[in-house]
Parts: structure tokens; C-alpha cells; sequence
């Protein structure tokens, strides 16, 4: 089987070392002067004024690119995504940690790094507590669920072979999910063609924004089409419960696939349990994750019986709708009206132009 390029095999790397080297210089003018462990807690823990220095030398460095360190951020968010892969490779050696340079793109609580959390694990569980107190917060019905495996993906990037990933990590139920979800979206389609169309208020200008006003055509079958669609979340949350508990058995192991989404290296890590998360170190990441890595066809199987099951349980509820479904009856909704911020609507632009 012949091996993939690299996909961002024509970047100069060595140009990138010496990028990133000059930012952490202009970062702090000491930081070559520190032990190892000194300069990985900088890199993890250093403030915004740092941050920005390190940011405007890399925009001037790679991309010719002059500004204020008070104007950094309003530059980097508007550079085009082909020539965010260079800045993010090099800024990843001036702020991951461990022995792949891992930096995991989430918001964390405040004075709060990765270095406070020695396994994906510890990280996990304590979003899992954060998570659940908002929602006891938000929501004074909620019951509350059982902790499993990443219940949500997270992303990171990192080094693989001293090459620059882009990575999704996740476990093994809600990956499925996702790929369930994904395959059974078509089917609907299929089941009950429909479209977007856009409403009389759509970008109508609002405080704060602009009002995201889109409304759904299905022929005359939107009360159909949403019913199928209650249904169906319903049936994911019970099957990735069902996932969950019963991959709790399954022996720890990590599932690893590149995603050939478009022109970014991005690989997928599937974790099988809690006890998996237990024996990966962010600090050794990969040589944790290799010792523990399956075939991923298995994952492949667990897909396509899922994605099957899928299809017949949508295929007997639609055909239920058709038969029994009385469309008459309006459930009561909360009507919530959407403000799309402006910079949210450029980001939707630059991708379209991205996609062009």
C-alpha cells in the first residue's frame, strides 16, 4: 500500500524553527537560559503580553506581515486558513508541552494549563464535572448522567514524526455517534427531501449582530421532517449510552485514522474507555497512545452495524410518521430568535472562499 504525502511536506521547516525560536527570544529574552522543564511551564503558562509578542514575530517572520503587538490578534484572525497552517506549526513549538509539542485548542478555566492534568483522563473528568454543574444550573430539571469517556471530542495539535497534526481525540462511543449522526442526516434527506431557504428577517441588523433567519422547506412535510427529526435524537442519546456502557468491557485501547477532510493533516485519536484515558500522559502522548493502539477495522465494523441499525430504525419510523402521524397537532416550542455576531458571518464567508 503505497504512503501518503505528507500534506504539508512543502513547508520549510527549518525556516519554521527559526521562526518559532526568534518569538520565544522576543517572548522573554531568557528563555534559552532556563532548564527544559522551565522553558516547557513558559511555553504552557505564559499571559497575553507574551502571547501577542510571540504572535506579531511569527506574522513578520512567515508571512511578511507588520503590525503592533496591540493589533496581533485582530491580524492573525484575518489571515486566510492556507497560510494559518504555517503560523500554527510554528507557534506550536513556542507553546505545546511534552515530548510531541501537544496543545490542546480548548478553553480552560482560569490559572488552569494542561500541565495541571498529568492523563487525558484528569483532563476529562474534570470537564465532565464542569459540564454537568452548568447544566444542574442552567436546567433545575436535570437529572444528570453517569461519567463515561469523552463525552464530547476535543482538539488538539501536536507533533507526529516532528510534523505538524492537526487532532481530533475522542472515544470510541461518541466517535460512532458522530458517524452515525453523519450517515443518518442523509438518510433523512433521502427520506424527506428538503431545503434551506432564507427568511424575510434573515440579516436584518439586531443589537449585538445580525438575526440568522432560516427556515426549512420540505414540501409541505416540515411537521413530518421535524417529528423524524425528535425522534432521531432521541435514538442517538440512547445509543451512545447503550455504547458507552457496554465499551466500559472492552479492554483499553486506541483507534488511530487520518481524515482526508481537506488540505490540513488531521488524525483522529478514538480512545475505547475511562481506563484508557487512565494510561495516556500528556506529556507522552504518542509513545502513550502507540502502546495501546488496535486495528482500526474494528472500528470500521462497529460503523457500518451502527450505521445499519440506523437506517432500519429511521426507515420504520418514517414509515410510522407517514402512516400514524397526525401533523395537526403543533407541539409548544420556545421560540428563541438567533444574532449572528459580524465576525462570525466573515468566518462563514472566509470558508465558503476557502472551499472556492
Amino acid at each position: 500500500m503505497k504512503e501518503k504525502t505528507y500534506k504539508l511536506a512543502h513547508l520549510d521547516r527549518q525556516k519554521l524553527l527559526l521562526a518559532a525560536r526568534k518569538a520565544l527570544i522576543a517572548a522573554d529574552a531568557h528563555y534559552y537560559a532556563w532548564t527544559a522543564r522551565e522553558q516547557e511551564c513558559f511555553r504552557a503558562t505564559m499571559g497575553e503580553d507574551a502571547r501577542r509578542r510571540i504572535q506579531r514575530v511569527l506574522l513578520d517572520d512567515l508571512l511578511d506581515i507588520k503590525c503592533r503587538t496591540d493589533e496581533v490578534d485582530a491580524v492573525w484572525n484575518n489571515v486566510d486558513l492556507t497560510s494559518l497552517n504555517q503560523l500554527n506549526w510554528a507557534r506550536l513549538l513556542a507553546t505545546g508541552i511534552g515530548e510531541d509539542y501537544i496543545y490542546l485548542n480548548e478553553c480552560m478555566a482560569e490559572s488552569k494549563t494542561l500541565l495541571d492534568f498529568a492523563t487525558l483522563y484528569a483532563y476529562d473528568y474534570a470537564d465532565y464535572l464542569f459540564q454537568e454543574e452548568a447544566r444542574k444550573r442552567d436546567f433545575p430539571d436535570y437529572k444528570g448522567i453517569e461519567y463515561y469517556a469523552c463525552q464530547h471530542p476535543c482538539w488538539a495539535r501536536l507533533l507526529i514524526q516532528e510534523q505538524f497534526y492537526y487532532a481530533t481525540l475522542t472515544s470510541l462511543a461518541t466517535y460512532a455517534l458522530d458517524e452515525i449522526e453523519s450517515a443518518g442526516d442523509e438518510i433523512i434527506g433521502q427520506l424527506i427531501p428538503h431545503e434551506y431557504i432564507e427568511g424575510n428577517n434573515h440579516g436584518k441588523q439586531e443589537k449585538g449582530g445580525f438575526l440568522w433567519d432560516v427556515k426549512i422547506d420540505a414540501a409541505g412535510q416540515e411537521a413530518q421532517l421535524d417529528e423524524l427529526r425528535s425522534r432521531w435524537h432521541g435514538y442517538q442519546r440512547e445509543r451512545w449510552l447503550a455504547l458507552s456502557e457496554s465499551n466500559v468491557q472492552r479492554l483499553p485501547a486506541v483507534y488511530v485514522h487520518d481524515k482526508d477532510w481537506d488540505d490540513d493533516p488531521h488524525r483522529i485519536f478514538v480512545f475505547t474507555n475511562e481506563r484508557t484515558l487512565r494510561q495516556i500522559r500528556w506529556r507522552h502522548f504518542l509513545s502513550d497512545c502507540n502502546s495501546q493502539v488496535a486495528d482500526y477495522a474494528e472500528v470500521e465494523k462497529l460503523l457500518a452495524e451502527e450505521i445499519d441499525r440506523a437506517n432500519v430504525w429511521l426507515v420504520e419510523n418514517h414509515q410510522d410518521i407517514q402512516e400514524n402521524f397526525d401533523p395537526a397537532v403543533v407541539k409548544l416550542k420556545k421560540k428563541n430568535k438567533i444574532i449572528m455576531t459580524e465576525s462570525a458571518l466573515d468566518d462563514l464567508s472566509r470558508l465558503d472562499a476557502d472551499k472556492e
